[in-house]
């Protein structure tokens, strides 16, 4: 199979070609407006193998059978405009996949839709970035295991590689792929969440300048806390437009957009009966955040408290601590609910799969995920119950609880790091007093409740006599 369609042309599908293009494939493309495909060609691809087609029907028959077709467009309605038109022209046993941030199960739906005309559809979270997107991102397949199959040599050649093992990998039927993905987004939102808490805490509580706050970035970069996000957020921190005195991020609006993938996570977390709090808080706190205009108007009724300054050395100390303890139950909250899918949705999601692929390529990579993989516990559901990482978050406890106690009495908002903190406390505690919630529950409706002293289900009155 040495051809490749590719239908859809943003920056990431641009260098998605190239990618595609430099392992030895020459690549059909195709786009609504022909006129960005002429521009792409004339400006970028030179002597490639690629060919660009101004109708849909051109662009299929340009491919030999079994013909392979990727979707590079907009999650939602515009993948299903495409998966109508190509049903009409595609043939049994060509390959459909969608490289988009869909949502899972509707790639379930066009799964079992296209699997009725004969044609084989594999969901593909893609992970890395434009940036990734040329240089090797990480693959998460699911859908047509025998479509896989024979797709499975080009996803391996164009995907990251960690000393030499393509960070690619089959997750199941359906939709198992993109599930995969939005799991891996949901953690991505708690990280970053975390590293903006502790970006605040070192401006606010610390002092730290934006040069500074890379550094210790920087620093903690060569260290367990060693991660993509961290190197970016790093980057981004002392970046100073031509003749600025100030960094770039002090002018950017303080409103975190989102594309839906994170709301996802914790819709899906809830649904699987999983808790993932901190990827809940993170979801939240970019909500939060655009409302610009009601939270300036409230703030002039609410003064902050003063902020506690501490020396820079204690507020990194802290903030090392209350970020690794974040990073640690972000990933435990998203490999959880790997597990929970094996078991409610029967797909091949176990936590080392996924730590796999995630090792390279990816915006979650870091060496955490690295440890995890090699670790023989790598399966479990909770990631802070493998040795090395109860060492490490029991290491940093008190510290962690430090920061939190200085962020509260300075008036910072945490949600993200103080919900992996509250995470951490109910996961590990022999009793919660949710027992009087029970309690109250069937006082008011009747519910029920079992009893720590005998078997069965009970109902009191609840009246004091």
């Amino acid at each position: 199979m040495g051809e490749v369609g590719i239908i859809g042309l943003g920056p990431m599908a641009e260098n998605i070609v190239i990618n595609v293009e430099s392992r030895g494939y020459s690549v059909s493309l195709y786009n609504r407006t022909y006129e960005k495909v002429e521009s792409f060609l004339k400006e970028k691809c030179g002597s490639l193998r690629v060919r660009g087609y101004r109708e849909l029907r051109e662009f299929v028959d340009s491919l030999s059978p079994p013909r392979l077709v990727i979707l590079m467009v907009k999650a939602g309605k515009p993948v299903d405009d495409y998966v109508a038109e190509l049903k009409k022209l595609l043939s049994r046993g060509d390959i459909v996949l969608d490289f988009g941030n869909s949502h899972f199960r509707d790639t379930e739906r066009r799964y079992e839709e296209l699997l009725r005309e004969g044609i084989r559809f594999l969901g593909v979270g893609v992970s890395g970035g434009v940036e990734g997107a040329l240089k090797g991102p990480s693959i998460m397949v699911g859908g047509d295991e025998t479509g896989y199959a024979e797709v499975r040599e080009l996803l391996r050649s164009i995907a990251a590689k960690y000393n030499d093992d393509s960070c690619e990998g089959y997750f199941g039927r359906g939709g198992a792929g993109h599930f995969v993905k939005i799991v891996h987004n949901g953690i991505e939102y708690a990280m970053l969440g975390g590293i903006a808490e502790v970006y605040q805490f070192l401006r606010r509580v610390g002092g730290l300048s934006n040069g500074q706050i890379a550094d210790c970035f920087s620093e903690w970069n060569g260290s367990e806390l060693g991660s993509y996000l961290l190197e970016a957020a790093s980057q981004v921190l002392r970046f100073r437009e031509e003749g600025s005195e100030v960094e770039l991020v002090e002018k950017v609006v303080d409103e975190a957009e989102q594309k839906g993938t994170g709301m996802w996570a914790s819709e899906e977390a809830m649904r699987l009966g999983v808790p993932a709090p901190s990827i809940d808080a993170a979801v939240t706190e970019r909500i939060a955040s655009t409302s610009r205009g009601d939270r300036l108007a409230l703030s002039k009724s609410f003064p902050r408290l003063t902020y506690e300054r501490i020396g820079r050395l204690l507020a990194e100390r802290l903030s090392e601590a209350a970020l690794y303890g974040t990073y640690v139950m972000s990933y435990s909250q998203g490999l959880s609910m790997l597990v929970a899918a094996i078991e409610s949705l029967g797909y091949q999601t176990e936590p080392r799969r996924a730590l796999r692929v995630w090792r390279s390529g990816c915006i979650i990579r870091s060496k955490i995920v690295q440890t995890a993989y090699e670790s023989e516990e790598s399966s479990s559901r909770y990631l802070f119950s493998t040795p090395i990482f109860t060492k490490g978050t029991l290491e940093r406890v008190e510290r962690w609880k430090e920061f939190i106690r200085l962020s509260a009495s300075s008036g910072l908002p945490i949600p993200v790091i103080s919900s992996a903190f509250n995470y951490f406390l109910m996961m590990t505690s022999e009793r919660l007093p949710t027992n009087l919630i029970q309690a109250i529950r069937d006082l008011f409706g009747a519910h029920g409740f079992r009893r720590s002293d005998r078997e069965g289900e009970f109902h009191s009155t609840w009246r004091l006599t």
